[in-house]
């Protein structure tokens, strides 16, 4: 599902005189998301999140994630941005994410990190290979939540959370897809650039 915004004006000017300027809007509007989520969108990471991923960015992960989805599109009559990333509508809205069967895999860790791009970003096929390669893996549940932990085998470090496991998980809203100030006066220019109307 694709979420967007945009921008429209109306005017006395033909329609089909302004693609090109709803085009500069359209690519301006991709640059200046891009620019927010570049900047940082709070609230802040959980310190989970901040470990799993090695950094603090919010909205920010493996390339080229939600930022480089982000896309423009424009017509006579209108500019548009929007992306159609899996996660791009519960990022932006917030919202609680339940298990469709028995559990949420949530990564523990950087290691779970290193392990999925090993092996595999899904959960069974990453299991499987886990196991194919000769780690012990295991579960351990209580009530509503738990782990799954792992051990090379022969090795004698000590067992590794691999994920953490939950019957749901809420995550809070970081509008992206948003007309700022910033927008408005910019857009507004490229507006009386074109419609040669000096204020």
């Amino acid at each position: 599902m694709r979420i967007e915004y945009k921008h429209i004006i109306h005017n006395e000017v033909k329609v089909d005189t302004l693609s090109g300027f709803y085009q500069k809007v359209s690519h301006y509007l991709v640059a200046s998301t891009q620019r927010k989520i570049n900047g940082g969108i709070g609230p802040a990471n959980a310190p989970l999140t901040t470990a799993v991923k090695g950094g603090a960015r919010t909205l920010r992960d493996h390339a080229p994630g939600l930022i480089g989805s982000i896309a423009g599109a424009y017509s006579s009559t209108e500019a548009r941005a929007g992306t159609n990333h899996i996660a791009a509508r519960i990022n932006h809205f917030g919202g609680t994410i339940r298990a469709k069967k028995t559990w949420l895999f949530i990564p523990a860790s950087a290691k779970t990190r290193a392990m999925q791009r090993r092996y595999s970003r899904k959960v069974g096929p990453l299991i499987k290979m886990m196991k194919g390669d000769g780690y012990s893996i295991w579960f351990q549940v209580k009530g509503s939540k738990g782990v799954v932990l792992a051990k090379e085998k022969g090795s004698s470090d000590r067992p590794f959370v691999l994920f953490i496991l939950k019957k749901e998980i809420t995550i809070p809203a970081r509008p992206f897809l948003t007309i700022d100030e910033i927008d408005r006066a910019v857009i507004l220019q490229h507006a009386r650039k074109e419609l040669g109307v000096s204020k």
